[in-house]
């Protein structure tokens, strides 16, 4: 693949990233592809990503963004949020992937809550192999042309516990639609405001919720439009 057959040559590419060293491997290797990348590794410590967004549109053409950004200096918003919104965004959205070296660790719950505007995660330690084939399913993806693993159906899910003592606090729950037999951990922020009830409520829940079914990683889920499930039919399902 050449980056002429995901963006045209010459396409200006910002490259979001706290670590200088990485920002600049990032800027040769999009170089190589044909690109015009420019690295920022400096952020206003008080602004948020819908500022930080406004500065990007209409000076990019698309986004590669870690997604730890404080990791010198404190920044108000991470790299999944960044890219969400950027893919996101109204009227016209930037093309971003998200970049982690936190893949399969507990700061892939962070990045969850972000999960539904974010097409493609990157290992950062396998950056070449994997950034080029990230920009296309992205930009496929906002032109309508949804991947398999990425089409949502909804479908029932139970919540079996909780998890609130780590930075960004979890649900364990079956995803029915997904597999049956395995639980998954998913954020407990949307479902607490999609619901309203408190956490000891939550242990035998059951909701619905739009989730990308086909995802062959839990790291891939993503769940949208989360609602309560509506009560069981006594009379068909009796007790």
């Amino acid at each position: 693949m050449t980056g002429t057959q995901v963006l045209p040559e010459g396409s200006r590419i910002a490259v979001v990233d706290d670590d200088r060293d990485d920002a600049a491997t990032w800027t040769r290797l999009l170089s190589d592809y044909g690109f015009r990348p420019e690295p920022i590794s400096e952020f206003d410590p008080v602004q948020t990503a819908d500022d930080f967004l406004e500065q990007l549109r209409g000076r990019y053409d698309a986004v590669v963004a870690d997604h730890v950004l404080s990791g010198r200096r404190r920044v108000g918003f991470t790299g999944a949020e960044l890219v969400c919104k950027a893919n996101q965004s109204s009227p016209t959205p930037i093309p971003s992937v998200l970049i982690s070296s936190h893949v399969n660790t507990d700061e892939t719950h962070a990045i969850a809550l972000w999960r539904s505007g974010i097409p493609a995660l990157v290992d950062k330690s396998d950056l070449s192999a994997q950034l080029l084939d990230a920009l296309e399913l992205t930009i496929n993806e906002l032109e309508g042309k949804i991947a398999r693993e990425r089409r949502a159906i909804t479908t029932p899910i139970e919540i079996l516990g909780i998890s609130d003592k780590s930075e960004t606090p979890t649900a364990r729950v079956i995803v029915v639609g997904w597999k049956i037999a395995t639980s998954v951990l998913m954020p407990l922020e949307p479902i607490c405001m999609a619901t309203g009830l408190k956490l000891e409520q939550l242990p035998g829940t059951w909701l619905e919720a739009d989730v990308n079914c086909y995802a062959k990683d839990p790291a891939d889920l993503y769940f949208r439009n989360i609602t309560l499930a509506p009560p069981l039919d006594e009379e068909r399902f009796p007790e």
